[in-house]
């Protein structure tokens, strides 16, 4: 099992040196742009919360997988995503499992937008865009 960073500096570090890794095509970055387009985000360094909300949101609609998750947040880490809004989101709970996000990418390797128990009722309705897949293999 990996071991999560334990502080968002470290959590950050791990995200952009996973984004380092990473060669993402001009594919993904269109689906990266079409997030950030779709939560209404025109300067990623600017984000606010209610941004990482709408954001959150949008990737939520759109069954993105775990792998595509992290290297969208890696990605965002590239482009200059404020750190108080990145400790936002790593903190999250939007599928209120108990569970981060932060510890579902880095730990679990579980989508962060769905209760890992069955005996977790989702928060929010999780409308599904069939349109849409994100699936992101490394």
């Amino acid at each position: 099992m990996i071991a999560m960073p334990e502080n968002i500096e470290a959590q950050s570090q791990e995200l952009a040196k996973f984004a380092q890794e990473q060669n993402f095509d001009d594919r993904y970055l269109e689906y990266f742009s079409d997030i950030w387009q779709e939560a209404g985000i025109k300067d990623i360094s600017k984000m606010t919360i209610v941004d990482a909300e709408r954001t959150m949101q949008v990737l939520s609609s759109s069954e993105a997988s775990v792998e595509f998750v992290k290297a969208f947040y890696a990605q965002a880490v590239r482009q200059g995503m404020p750190s108080q809004v990145l400790e936002y989101v790593l903190n999250s709970d939007t599928d209120g499992d108990g569970r981060t996000l932060a510890q579902e990418i880095f730990v679990d390797g579980t989508d962060p937008f769905e209760p890992d128990s069955p005996d977790v009722a989702p928060t929010r309705e999780h409308s599904r865009h069939q349109s849409q897949n994100f699936e992101l293999e490394i």
